[in-house]
């Protein structure tokens, strides 16, 4: 049975005079130096805070980031992992392969320098990615190297590369590069039907190729094709749940649709992932447009202007003055 005067609320079982007592017991001048002395180690590693603990969190925090698909987060925490320690072979094989799926593929292929001719034991699974992410990279260079060269020289003559890249694409029918550029001009041209049955192509033969997505989604989206086109796009989320190509596309879809303000939302989120990419601040100064909102677009405007990459403001500046259709 419990004593009534033992003070409640409390695990240990004393009475109320007994514990004031003891609160107000001497702590001996020993104890209390001794304490003042952890303190004052622990306030001076904290003056310190070393970067290898930033880093180290960097890094386990990007390895969350990578298992949820999570690229661009992924690939932001991993360059300032590198940047404290740039030897760290597993960060960049991470970092590689974060920026494999951003489509950054100078920076993919700048990870390569740091572990290029090296091995390391028990990290098989991370082998396996790495391989993949090398392989995905042929996707970007055509079967027969010498095409690149004729191409160059062809740039500035739109109907003699078409019939170049057509003939080069009857002779290697398994280039993705080439079906997926071949493609690009089809859309150009709104052969759109020619432009779906050549991205499946590139799809199916190789999944990872991300612009393939962007273009096939845009595809279905000229012709009306909306719930296709949004399906495309989800496909490409599932790689990469940060993929601006998807995100830039579901912009475009949603304002086509004239969903304004859903637009917006999705605009904005993609602007916060990359707001220094050209093609998010077009889309985002595109929704800001639509949604009437006219003092945030011109200060997009302003800042694409001053752009490394123009292309497409003249687009934008039209669709915006009026002087082109950009929706029924």
């Amino acid at each position: 049975m419990r004593h009534p005067s033992y003070e409640e609320g409390y695990k240990v079982k004393l009475c109320a005079p007994c514990r004031r007592k003891l609160s107000r017991y001497p702590i001996k001048k020993e104890v209390l130096w001794a304490a003042l002395g952890v303190g004052l180690l622990v306030l001076l590693s904290l003056a310190k805070f070393p970067k290898s603990f930033t880093a180290g969190l960097n890094y386990e925090r990007a390895l969350r980031l990578e298992e949820q698909h999570k690229y661009m987060s992924a690939e932001a925490a991993l360059r300032q992992t590198l940047k404290d320690y740039p030897e760290y072979m597993k960060g960049a094989c991470h970092y590689m392969i974060a920026a494999y799926y951003n489509d950054h593929l100078m920076e993919a292929d700048s990870a390569r320098e740091h572990w290029a001719g090296q091995t390391f034991n028990n990290e098989k699974e991370l082998i396996e990615r790495v391989n993949e992410v090398l392989g995905g990279f042929k996707n970007y260079h055509f079967e027969d190297t010498a095409f690149h060269t004729v191409r160059d020289s062809l740039r500035n003559d739109d109907m003699a590369y078409r019939a170049a890249l057509k003939r080069y694409v009857q002779q290697h029918p398994e280039d993705n590069l080439a079906n997926y550029l071949l493609a690009d001009l089809y859309f150009d041209t709104q052969e759109y039907a020619a432009t779906d049955s050549l991205c499946d192509l590139v799809l199916t033969a190789a999944p990872d190729f991300q612009p393939a997505y962007g273009l096939l989604a845009a595809s279905y989206r000229e012709e009306k094709q909306y719930e296709k086109a949004t399906a495309v796009c989800n496909r490409l989320l599932k790689l990469n749940a940060e993929s601006i190509y998807a995100h830039t596309a579901l912009v475009k879809i949603l304002l086509k649709q004239k969903q304004d303000k859903q637009a917006l939302e999705k605009a904005q989120y993609n602007y916060r992932l990359a707001p220094n990419d050209a093609s998010t601040m077009q889309m985002l100064a595109l929704a800001y447009h639509f949604n009437k909102q006219n003092k945030e677009r011109d200060a997009l405007l302003a800042r694409l202007k001053q752009n490394a990459d123009t292309s497409g403001l003249a687009y934008m500046q039209g669709v915006i003055a009026g002087t082109i259709t950009y929706r029924d």
